[in-house]
């Protein structure tokens, strides 16, 4: 996005902030904006071509919210006040918008009638983008991540680069449990057993690529190929992760620990993964 004068001369000393029903204000903005541009039509009425000899439409994509957008969302938010938007959003609560957000993204796109293909990426991207606009003025900031599509607060650069990743290197079985992993732990609603959980879905893929590890991660520099592996395991096999033991650590900051164990694991498995490429290509 383009940065004007006042900003592209660090002249702006005040960042923004708004409230939560200033946010409500600006979300609503935003969704007739894009329900303007069609962005939501395939997601609610499918696509239909129409036949001028017969004058009869045929549907050529079904709508994704199903089985209808009313009932989807009061399913996926236990809500029945959700949908319509424009009805129900000054009664959003800011888990119901987050959640709403996150719905949005997942279901917006435009169908191409001239190659028969339904878009979405640069539909995503751009909502992504202008939904990033407002998030990062509420409170102390939060995120809409572009590749996965859930809300966290905003993250620092190296983490960002983590679930920005976007899994060339690797199956698209790992990817999908990779993107399961990172949306449990760094949902902005996510409690400690899911967070828990996260870190137990990347540990089981390290478990099944165990003997490639130990030899791909020590390909470049000497040393025991059992120190990572002792490392790596030793985290969710000692501290309550993986194993519910009375020998288990348990009285530690797991807020804290989690952190670390999450950021390092997926480091862990991007690094085998890309490492793996280089050496075995």
């Amino acid at each position: 996005m383009k940065k004007y004068y006042a900003e592209r001369h660090g002249l702006l000393t005040e960042q923004l902030q708004i409230n939560f029903k200033e946010l409500l204000s600006y979300f609503n903005q935003l969704f007739r904006y894009f329900s303007d541009k069609g962005y939501f039509e395939v997601a609610i009425k499918g696509a239909w071509i129409h036949n001028s000899n017969n004058d009869e439409s045929k549907q050529v994509l079904s709508p994704s919210l199903l089985p209808s957008p009313e009932i989807y969302f009061a399913i996926h938010l236990q809500n029945k006040k959700a949908w319509p938007i424009w009805e129900y959003i000054e009664k959003y609560d800011e888990k119901t918008l987050f959640s709403v957000i996150e719905i949005l993204y997942d279901h917006i796109g435009l169908y191409n009638y001239t190659t028969a293909k339904f878009e979405k990426d640069e539909q995503k991207k751009e909502f992504a983008e202008h939904i990033n606009n407002i998030l990062r003025a509420y409170k102390e900031g939060y995120y809409l991540e572009p590749t996965n599509g859930f809300i966290m607060k905003i993250p620092n650069i190296a983490l960002r680069e983590q679930l920005e990743y976007v899994g060339s290197e690797m199956s698209d079985s790992v990817f999908e449990q990779l993107t399961i992993a990172s949306k449990l732990y760094y949902q902005f609603d996510s409690a400690i057993e899911q967070k828990k959980k996260a870190i137990n879905i990347l540990a089981d893929i390290l478990e099944k690529e165990r003997e490639g590890v130990k030899n791909i991660l020590n390909t470049e520099y000497e040393i025991s190929k059992n120190e990572h592996d002792k490392l790596i395991f030793s985290i969710v096999n000692g501290f309550n992760i993986r194993h519910n033991r009375a020998d288990q650590k348990g009285n530690y900051s797991r807020e804290i620990w989690y952190d670390w164990m999450m950021q390092y694991y997926t480091s862990v498995i991007i690094a085998f993964y890309k490492l793996k490429r280089k050496y075995t290509e």
